[in-house]
């Protein structure tokens, strides 16, 4: 499916700079791109999208993600094999992609500096104390493909400062979604509850002051209780209606907000989200003791996942609770009985969907992972220590040249680009 969102002609700004993001799910199931003009440069860029689209990946290419993702001897030669192959069939997507994309919104190849590629990536997180990341993007392959200029791996140089290596979308998502006067807050909705503090524009070094994180287990614990609910006829709770149907049971809800995930400091991040299934083990656990139904717990569940997030806004970012933008995204939003329960607790709050600005949940990522393109070239830091826990901010993602001509057009942008003066301290 793609989605249209803006349509300017590339050809009417010359002064903007045209770059692609292309973002591969957690699971490995969808690939979207996203089209961003920009104006402006740095934290001074302007960006807006012209158009997005979001495609399934073929089954056999996430059916082999899974298998190298689950795989434990990374040094078998059946697993650089599958992971070899896993790249370069991922590359061929995104190629395709990229074309289409192309082609929706009428822009050449020549037209574009770079495409920027973020994908889950495979993570190793328990065999040291530094968490290691090595990503899916085949960008030589890529480069051919499309002849574009490609920048990815942008985790990888987050996790060498002993980053988490996200959430780094948030300074992206901050210059597409920020207000001039007021601060925002963007709640992703989605399989986990994320967080983004997004700062008033004209707020004094408002970049600072900007937060993300994971707020803690969302939609997949509803989505694995309704499925339970209805005997598998219900992947999800349609609107809450579900969940809606049962009663309040402050003894799991309690129970699962003492769970000690909550009392974690920032940062926190993990690139496969909160586990859902340790909640939803313990509550059937509770509830075939106690006598409670499953529809109870689906009702408890939507008022633990309400509670934590407003737990979340007054402890972390309490200066926003009255008034404040609360811009929802994710597919939760869809959820009404979540959005009822987060309302009455924050009144003051104004609840504002994505679409109400001219933005979409497929659209969202991909454009940022544009931005981040755009913010390599103009050598901006993007991975905010308060944000990722890096000891330093450093220039994310990795080049790859694309066609010698796409090439020499983007050293000869480069040329004209001067970083950003930053303490002495940063050129360690």
């Amino acid at each position: 499916m793609a989605t249209i969102l803006r349509f300017d002609s590339p050809h009417a700004a010359d002064a903007r700079r045209w770059a692609l993001g292309v973002v591969i799910s957690p699971d490995c199931r969808r690939i979207s791109a996203a089209a961003v003009a920009v104006a402006g440069r740095g934290l001074e860029s302007r960006p807006q999208v012209l158009g997005s689209l979001s495609v399934a990946v073929p089954p056999d290419a996430t059916a082999q993600f899974n298998a190298v993702s689950a795989a434990t001897q990374p040094q078998s030669r059946p697993l650089a094999d599958a992971v070899a192959a896993l790249r370069a069939q991922l590359a061929e997507i995104e190629a395709s992609a990229i074309t289409d994309l192309l082609h929706r919104v009428h822009l050449t190849p020549a037209r574009v500096l770079a495409v920027g590629v973020h994908d889950p990536g495979l993570w190793g997180l328990e065999l040291s104390k530094r968490r290691s990341y090595l990503s899916l993007c085949d960008a030589a392959c890529l480069a051919e493909r499309t002849s574009l200029n490609v920048i990815d791996a942008f985790p990888a140089r987050d996790v060498a400062r002993d980053g988490l290596g996200g959430p780094l979308l948030a300074l992206p998502q901050w210059l597409l979604l920020r207000s001039g006067a007021r601060d925002r807050l963007l709640l992703d909705l989605g399989r986990t509850i994320r967080l983004t503090l997004l700062p008033a524009a004209s707020a004094a070094n408002s970049v600072s002051h900007m937060l993300a994180f994971d707020v803690g287990p969302g939609m997949r614990l509803l989505d694995l209780l309704a499925e339970r609910f209805s005997s598998g006829s219900h992947p999800f709770d349609p609107g809450g209606r579900l969940g809606v149907q049962g009663h309040r049971i402050g003894r799991i809800i309690q129970h699962w907000l003492d769970d000690p995930y909550f009392q974690r400091p920032l940062p926190r991040w993990n690139p496969y989200g909160v586990d859902a299934r340790p909640f939803f083990r313990t509550g059937m656990e509770m509830a075939a003791e106690a006598g409670w139904s499953v529809r109870d717990l689906l009702c408890s569940a939507t008022h633990f996942v309400a509670q934590s997030i407003v737990r979340a806004i007054r402890c972390y970012v309490p200066t926003i609770v009255s008034p404040g933008d609360l811009l929802l995204a994710g597919g939760g939003q869809q959820n009404g009985m979540l959005l009822r329960e987060i309302a009455t607790e924050l009144p003051n709050m104004s609840m504002v969907r994505l679409s109400d600005v001219g933005m979409t949940n497929d659209c969202l990522d991909p454009a940022s992972v544009a931005i981040l393109a755009v913010l390599h070239l103009d050598q901006v830091p993007c991975n905010l220590p308060a944000v990722t826990g890096s000891d330093l901010g450093r220039v994310l993602g990795r080049l790859t040249p694309g066609s010698p001509q796409n090439w020499q057009r983007l050293l000869s942008e480069l040329t004209g680009t001067t970083p950003a003066v930053r303490p002495l301290r940063a050129a360690l």
